[in-house]
């Protein structure tokens, strides 16, 4: 089985580099790995990891035979997928995407305010976005706001302000 860890947005220079976005916010996850999968049709194809250079919010990638711009542009907009034993342990309070989808999210007086469907990628910071019965809820994924995520019972408690709740 493998798990989406990043997007391809763009070329980078004339000699097949690639940006990537990292779904996890966490561009050095890319450093280690050897091979990364992209989806050509319904199969899994490997591309071998020549370079990687991590810049503040992605990382530059270089793949075996991806040597210049013409075919580095054939890759922009594909997805990067890892086998899951690969998944890279991550910093603490840092977590990938697939595994925040579906939490239950809960305010600090234990009221049910809907599921986590969708993570907005935002320059300053990602927007979680909650919704229950029609109702949309756009939390900003910080400290400030996240209290808790419980993975394991797949809730996450967050702290609104008000005006969060329209």
């Amino acid at each position: 089985m493998y798990i989406a860890v990043g997007k391809i947005v763009q070329t980078h220079g004339l000699k097949g580099y690639l940006k990537a976005i990292p779904y996890s916010g966490y561009p050095e996850r890319f450093l280690h790995l050897e091979t990364i999968h992209i989806e050509n049709g319904e199969e899994m194809q490997g591309y071998i990891v020549e370079a990687v250079q991590v810049r503040e919010q992605f990382s530059l990638l270089k793949f075996r035979g991806i040597d210049n711009r013409e075919a580095a542009q054939a890759l922009v907009k594909s997805e990067l997928w890892v086998p899951e034993a690969k998944r890279t342990a991550l910093p603490e309070d840092v977590y990938f995407i697939d595994d925040l989808l579906g939490l239950q999210v809960f305010d600090s007086e234990g009221e049910h305010l809907g599921e986590l469907e969708e993570v907005l990628s935002n320059a300053g910071n990602d927007i979680y976005v909650v919704r229950k019965e029609g109702r949309e809820l756009l939390i900003p994924a910080v400290s400030e706001f996240v209290k808790e995520v419980n993975l394991p019972q797949k809730k996450m408690l967050v702290r609104l302000i008000e005006g969060m709740l329209a």
